[in-house]
């Protein structure tokens, strides 16, 4: 992948995470742009999931104490509350 190839995915992720924020909806956003970067669906959910994972991993410090840890972890989803309401319909569309 080049490198405007990978500017133009951090992109439109950022750009698809502030739509799912502003929403309510658990839909997966969805555009001929989008298909052009992430291929399809299920590509954009991986690619949402695999940011959520970077994000928990680089921002969470596991030798908090406990309670902290867990605030952390709070704030953290509340501030990515959009994208993993789309993850966890996904999850629940795999499972039926």
């Amino acid at each position: 992948m080049t490198w405007n190839e990978t500017h133009r995915r951090w992109q439109a992720l950022r750009a698809i995470e502030e739509q799912l924020a502003a929403s309510e909806s658990a839909e997966l956003p969805w555009s001929e742009e989008h298909a052009l970067v992430f291929g399809d669906r299920a590509g954009l959910v991986a690619a949402l999931r695999y940011r959520w994972e970077l994000t928990v991993n680089a921002q969470l410090d596991t030798h908090l104490p406990e309670r902290e840890l867990d605030e952390h972890r709070q704030r953290l989803a509340r501030r990515a509350r959009g994208v993993l309401r789309v993850l966890e319909a996904e999850d629940a569309r795999a499972v039926a």
